[in-house]
């Protein structure tokens, strides 16, 4: 699953990087977003692209509270049709979640002690996958309302079988769009294009080990994405 991911780049860069009109909405950069958290979607609205802010965690329109929206982070592409949480968005609740970079972890050992590494994926340079260095992540979202008629909109990230090089880290990935995979992803004229989640190529990523401070949610700064050497596996080997 994606549990965390970065935002270094603003509404405006994200609206160029995707032909979208920025809504004037205003997130500060985060190296580190986890569940929850407010973050910028793209949604087409009238026939154009848009982007908008809702909350990372979905809150299906039926649910009672919003309790369960940091276990709604990610949905399984092989299953979003059936599953109650889900079924109901594809065929009019698309949108994509611009990330610059989402952290994956790999159980390893260092100094003999059994522990989880971090690793940050990036877009692979000049691969159909990298917009202006941002990934496309195909994602549902929904509307909730409480008993006073509060308005939330929650989005989900969907995810699929990772392809062999992320599978070196985690046997699963984000469902990572093309410039033509994120049109017909956000087209009103495609009922349930599920079809976008297979066959992602190696060249769609890269990636390098990072620091463990990745793994506590209060640190947010860029020095998250420098890259460290392993001590029992060095880099080469993971690629």
């Amino acid at each position: 699953m994606c549990g965390r991911y970065v935002r270094k780049t603003g509404a405006q860069e994200i609206a160029q990087a995707f032909s979208a009109v920025d809504s004037g909405q205003h997130l500060a950069l985060n190296f580190n977003i986890s569940p929850t958290s407010d973050v910028f979607v793209l949604r087409t609205v009238e026939s154009a692209v848009q982007i908008d802010v809702m909350s990372w965690g979905l809150v299906p329109v039926w649910a009672k509270d919003v309790s369960r929206a940091a276990s709604l982070i990610n949905a399984r592409s092989e299953s979003v049709a059936e599953k109650p949480s889900f079924r109901n968005l594809i065929s009019r609740h698309r949108c994509v979640l611009p990330m610059n970079a989402y952290y994956e972890w790999k159980p390893m050992k260092a100094a003999g002690k059994a522990m989880k590494q971090p690793f940050a994926f990036f877009p692979g340079q000049n691969s159909d996958y990298d917009h202006e260095s941002h990934f496309a992540v195909a994602s549902l979202w929904s509307t909730w309302r409480d008993g006073d008629g509060n308005v939330l909109n929650t989005c989900v990230a969907l995810t699929t079988e990772a392809n062999e090089r992320v599978s070196h880290v985690h046997n699963r990935m984000p469902v990572l769009l093309t410039k033509e995979g994120v049109a017909q992803w956000l087209s009103d004229d495609a009922v349930a294009p599920l079809h976008l989640s297979n066959g992602i190529p190696d060249e769609a990523v890269q990636f390098f080990p990072v620091s463990t401070d990745v793994n506590n949610a209060r640190n947010h700064g860029p020095q998250l994405l420098n890259p460290i050497t392993l001590a029992e596996e060095t880099p080469e080997t993971l690629f």
